[in-house]
């Protein structure tokens, strides 16, 4: 009886091993749609954020030093298309960051512009990522705003551009609270 229960806690035991081991790596669809899902529920909630701030003050900055609300917003949605097409599908962009200041300031002073621009924004990437095949995850680019300027992959590009949207967004949750204002509750799912 007791060989049995052993030779039984061993068979157990040796396949749930076989079954950990042969589990297979996440496919690049499985990436793509679940990273896709993540950028919606992002979108979703930086367009509650942009929304929570009245128009009368997108032009609120708490400090000289730092963006308007109406900037912060604008830079999201400006940075996530320049991060999407010039390093992630190595598409040819002039970068003149004198111009994308005055372009986020003029933006940024309208909400109705502000969000427009977001939307448009976060539905390129959304898209963008369901549409990446294998090779296209994998191929690499140099990253020039980082003091080491590392080679990442496409994947890595698009977990900087949620990391990014998030550090921005929560800035601007900041100005919220600064004004008065109840940000949307959190929704990261």
């Amino acid at each position: 009886m007791k060989k049995s229960i052993f030779y039984f806690i061993v068979g157990v035991f040796a396949l749930s091993t076989i079954a950990f081991v042969n589990k297979e790596e996440a496919t690049p669809k499985e990436f793509n749609q679940s990273f896709s899902d993540v950028l919606l529920h992002s979108k979703q909630y930086t367009l509650k954020v942009a929304e929570a701030m009245p128009a009368e003050y997108y032009k609120y900055r708490p400090t000289d030093s730092v963006r308007t609300f109406g900037e912060q917003m604008t830079h999201i949605g400006m940075s996530t298309s320049m991060i999407l097409h010039k390093f992630i599908k190595g598409e040819e962009m002039k970068m003149d960051m004198e111009a994308n200041h005055k372009l986020e300031k003029s933006i940024g002073a309208s909400k109705e512009q502000t969000i427009k621009l977001l939307n448009n924004a976060f539905d390129d990437a959304i898209k963008s990522v369901r549409d990446m095949d294998d090779k296209g995850l994998n191929n690499t680019f140099v990253f020039p705003f980082a003091p080491d300027k590392p080679e990442l992959t496409n994947e890595q590009g698009f977990l900087f551009l949620r990391d990014h949207i998030t550090h921005h967004r929560g800035q601007a949750i900041i100005y919220l609270r600064m004004k008065g204002i109840k940000p949307p509750q959190y929704s990261g799912f």
